[in-house]
């Protein structure tokens, strides 16, 4: 983002401070010209066109509403703002669809102020914690929008066990992809694992779309061509 060079990607992090705001902290990803930009600068101002974008969005697709928000401006080729995309847009969509059964035949609807706890708590990601931390943000989104939709915290059973099940099956679904990672694949690939979660657990189906990715020229690790679904 600062000189354009390849990003060095280290095992243990190193003290290292941000090219734009001086804060000093401890990274394992930076440029190897001793560039780096910290995840709030990395993604200041797409926050703002997220939740613009998804607060007018009135379309059930989740893909769709991903779609848009991934060709939005200020968003890099990689990064923790994707983590964000895909809660936004299953909360979105959800919340489109209106009142829903939940698994103990209560109703639910989703609200602006659901949309924006979800987008909060994915805000609090790191970048890169699918190497770091085993599990890829945009599973994670998953799991987010589960915990949002079914009311889970730390104190209750069901709801809970069955977030973190989805974060597992969006896991098992983003792993399953391979190779290095594309935070473009990722998100679709969770998109597609939320919609069958929703419908297992709430009997909704969603209308979900399967794009082509505009994105094959613009991917840092390099696109994975025709061992991506998403390939054109």
């Amino acid at each position: 983002m600062v000189c354009g060079g390849k990003l060095t990607y280290q095992i243990h992090s190193r003290e290292v401070t941000c090219h734009y705001c001086g804060k000093t902290v401890m990274a394992s990803v930076f440029c190897p010209h001793g560039h780096y930009v910290c995840d709030d600068c990395h993604g200041a101002g797409y926050y703002d066109f997220l939740e613009k974008t998804v607060f007018a969005a009135t379309g059930k697709n989740p893909m769709d509403i991903a779609e848009s928000l991934l060709k939005g401006p200020f968003l890099p080729s990689l990064g923790p703002e994707h983590h964000a995309i895909v809660t936004a847009a299953l909360l979105t969509a959800t919340k489109n669809v209106g009142p829903i059964a939940l698994p103990d035949k209560s109703q639910r609807t989703i609200s602006d102020k659901d949309i924006r706890e979800g987008m909060q708590r994915m805000q609090r990601l790191p970048a890169c914690t699918c190497a770091y931390h085993g599990a890829c943000g945009a599973g994670l989104g998953v799991g987010a929008f589960i915990s949002i939709l079914l009311g889970a915290t730390c104190a209750k059973d069901i709801e809970r066990t069955l977030a973190m099940r989805a974060t597992n099956a969006a896991l098992a679904a983003i792993a399953n992809c391979g190779g290095p990672g594309c935070c473009k694949q990722s998100v679709r690939t969770a998109i597609l694992a939320g919609v069958e979660i929703l419908k297992e657990l709430c009997r909704i189906k969603l209308p979900v779309s399967y794009p082509r990715c505009f994105h094959m020229k613009d991917t840092t690790h390099g696109c994975k061509g025709v061992y991506c679904q998403f390939a054109r």
